[in-house]
């Protein structure tokens, strides 16, 4: 009876786990760059059930006899996050980056380095290129990157490139515009293992010591940036829904057992106190 309490009370446990990640989800359903978390459950080992029996023989007895196996409830085993692919959504801001592919563009916070889809950018006073929450964006040696404009040009490969305007003055009195590519930096984007992923923020991740960061190769073609454009929380708002609903209700009813099982526990010790 005790077994049965406690396998009630994991039900109810586990329910409230996956309850908070599916909320988070679905209150990050509008965060750029969000990755949904997916929880994974497992049952505890289970035991084995037996019942006593008389036994056979010159002196009457009686024996255990294992009559099968009993589950002693679940828990979660872990919560890993979803790598797929978020929607685009264009918004014609030079410095908006999406990356459309795998990988995660590198900041640099006060608490270290951060890894993040958000390609939310602008620049700080002093012209460097930051994250919308001021982290600062490396390039592939691990630098700032300084700008000196906003108009600029971000290939798919990664390259950031500055447009400088110089006026040349024409002979019949009218100015020309000439515009020059200047070179700044490469963004550097990271490959890296779903199951290193700590979150650190909404949109940001850490990793452990010793976890395996490898650099995008961005001239393979499976990986490039989309500039003017961000990329969308890749959580299914309906499917989530859903989940909560049917999370809800398991834990509605493994709460029922529990009170259930209380109450026989109650009444049992009270009768045989009584006896």
């Amino acid at each position: 009876m005790i077994r049965a309490l406690y396998t009630a009370a994991s039900g109810m446990l586990i329910g409230m786990r996956q309850q908070d990640v599916v909320a988070d989800n679905i209150a990050n359903s509008s965060t750029v760059g969000y990755k949904a978390d997916q929880s994974a459950q497992t049952a505890f080992a289970g035991v084995l059930a037996r019942r006593s029996v008389p036994a056979d023989g010159p002196v009457p007895g009686r024996l255990d006899e294992v009559i099968g196996q009993i589950g002693t409830g679940a828990y979660v085993e872990n919560v890993r996050t979803f790598l797929g692919q978020g929607a685009e959504r264009e918004t014609g801001i030079a410095l908006d980056v999406m990356v459309q592919g795998d990988g995660f563009f590198v900041v640099e916070t006060d608490e270290g380095i951060r890894y993040t889809r958000d390609g939310h950018f602008a620049r700080d006073p002093e012209g460097r290129l930051i994250s919308a929450d001021g982290a600062f964006v490396l390039d592939e040696a691990g630098q700032h990157i300084t700008l000196t404009t906003d108009k600029i040009r971000i290939r798919m490969n990664g390259d950031v490139i500055q447009l400088i305007s110089t006026e040349i003055p024409q002979p019949d009195g009218s100015t020309f515009i000439d515009v020059n590519e200047d070179p700044v930096a490469r963004l550097q984007l990271v490959n890296l293992n779903a199951e290193d992923l700590i979150r650190a923020g909404d949109s940001k991740f850490t990793i452990p010591e010793g976890a395996e960061v490898t650099p995008v190769d961005m001239e393979a073609g499976r990986t490039f940036l989309i500039q003017g454009s961000l990329e969308e929380a890749n959580v299914n708002v309906g499917q989530n829904a859903t989940t909560m609903y049917s999370v809800a209700r398991t834990f509605s009813s493994s709460q029922r057992v529990f009170a259930e099982i209380n109450k026989t526990l109650e009444t049992a010790v009270a009768d045989l106190g009584r006896v």
